[in-house]
């Protein structure tokens, strides 16, 4: 007979998603269960955002020596072993791993069950020999790769940003199928780390991000020689006895031939579910998203027991799904949460680094009265000119009441100052309370300040307020 448990709280999937709520959700209170599917939760592996950030900075680094003598030193030529590079990368998602570590778990007051996992029906899952009946089941899986449909791609063979990350060789000409966030900062690492890099988004490039910041970040891939095909499509990929060929179309309709020697493949993800049981679980996802589950703003589903975050919930980006995921456990744990974020960042990791908030209106329509966009370059804040990373620019939507609404950043550190303007959204501070903030000088952050004192020397100053002065200034005499 099966063993059958009754936690309060039970969480598939430990990656790191899963990880990181059901350790939030025992900081609460809460009896938990985290259920190990058996298999690394693709798209989600605790160690895989330390590979990347790892990837990067040896990019960033090889980079840096090329362009050296923009600081008055000696440009060099770096000497790049891939073997090498992805070593330190795997070193360092090694030492990351023993804080994830079962033992670890247990200690913290964690249940961990391992082994295949199916639900049996609404309420109970069978994980290997035991069946788990808990009083909410939250489902933190990780993202399978979206594989677009390209003749010949499964035949030629293709990486996804998983298997990437195992790669120990050059890759002479790396095609990238799609541009998600992370398919542009892969992009322009291996770019970086001496491969030719064609782009082909699918479509257009950075759907969704305000044009003049986007331009800044495809003008600077392009400088490195990402070539990115702004509107292309891959149409067939030809696999080949010694490399691989593609076709692709441009923008214009014409058709252009590649000879390439790999594809990598970043078209979104997701949620892996195939083979836990949909039906008995009685869950029916959104129509036309066959892959996503939730109803409601905290993960609601079809079956009010189980809420979904991360990629069951369309959530692709860490931060998002971390900061969601919170929400939920504590809406689970606590009956109420006790902070639903509005307002996340959205966010490119290229250099420059590109970051959106809120919603920008509509290019064909003009702004609602009372609103004004106001913008600053990076070549105004001595931070970035002294550190020579002054291409970019900061762009912010304001209310009536001189709220931030929107804002749109392009340039290092976008994503930091982005999380500036995110708390002021959330705070409703109005971007003029920025000009006041003690900062260092030289500073990034300098170019809010900068923002929040231009808007307030267009604050008109009441004749009522006027007269008040006035009359304050007479009394002191």
């Amino acid at each position: 007979m099966a063993e059958i448990t009754r936690p309060e709280l039970c969480i598939v999937g430990a990656g790191a998603l899963g990880i990181a709520l059901a350790q939030h959700a025992r900081r609460l209170g809460a009896e938990v269960t985290l259920v190990d599917r058996g298999h690394a939760e693709p798209g989600d592996g605790p160690q895989r955002a330390m590979q990347v950030a790892s990837l990067v900075a040896s990019a960033s680094r090889a980079q840096a020596m090329r362009q050296a003598g923009a600081l008055g030193l000696a440009s060099a030529d770096p000497k790049i072993s891939m073997r090498a590079v992805q070593e330190r990368a795997q070193g360092l998602a090694a030492e990351q791993s023993s804080l994830d570590s079962r033992e670890r778990l247990t200690g913290l007051g964690i249940s961990v069950l391992r082994g295949a996992t199916r639900f049996v029906d609404a309420m109970t899952l069978a994980v290997g020999d035991v069946q788990v009946r808990p009083q909410a089941i939250v489902l933190a899986v990780g993202g399978a790769a979206l594989l677009p449909a390209v003749p010949g791609l499964d035949e030629a063979g293709y990486f996804t940003p998983d298997s990437i990350l195992e790669n120990s060789r050059k890759l002479t000409h790396l095609l990238v199928i799609g541009a998600d966030p992370e398919g542009l900062a892969l992009a322009q690492a291996f770019a970086r780390l001496g491969s030719d890099v064609t782009l082909v988004p699918q479509g257009a490039a950075l759907p969704g991000f305000d044009i003049e910041a986007a331009s800044v970040v495809l003008q600077c891939l392009g400088e490195e020689g990402v070539r990115v095909v702004d509107g292309g499509m891959v149409g067939e990929v030809h696999p080949r006895s010694q490399g691989i060929g593609a076709t692709i179309t441009l923008p214009d309709g014409a058709s252009e031939a590649l000879d390439i020697s790999h594809v990598l493949v970043c078209a979104g993800s997701q949620a892996s579910l195939d083979d836990i049981g949909l039906e008995a679980a009685r869950l029916r996802p959104l129509r036309g998203k066959a892959r996503q589950f939730a109803l409601g703003a905290l993960g609601q589903t079809s079956n009010r027991r189980i809420r979904v975050v991360g990629a069951g919930a369309g959530i692709g980006q860490w931060h998002h799904a971390l900061s969601h995921g919170r929400a939920v456990i504590q809406a689970l744990v606590l009956g109420t949460s006790r902070h639903q974020p509005a307002h996340q960042p959205q966010l490119v990791q290229t250099e420059p680094a590109l970051a959106q908030i809120g919603r920008w209106p509509s290019d064909s329509k003009p702004l609602a009265t009372g609103h004004a966009i106001l913008r600053s370059g990076l070549m105004e804040n001595g931070k970035a000119r002294a550190a020579g990373q002054d291409r970019g620019l900061v762009k912010v939507l304001v209310n009536p009441k001189g709220q931030v609404m929107a804002a749109s950043l392009a340039g290092p550190e976008a994503g930091e100052l982005a999380g500036v303007l995110a708390l002021a959204m959330e705070k409703g501070i109005p971007l003029a309370q920025l000009a006041d903030l003690s900062l260092p000088h030289p500073s990034l952050l300098a170019i809010l300040a900068a923002l929040g004192e231009n808007h307030r020397r267009a604050e008109t100053v009441s004749p009522f307020a006027r007269r008040i002065g006035a009359l304050r200034r007479r009394l002191r005499v």
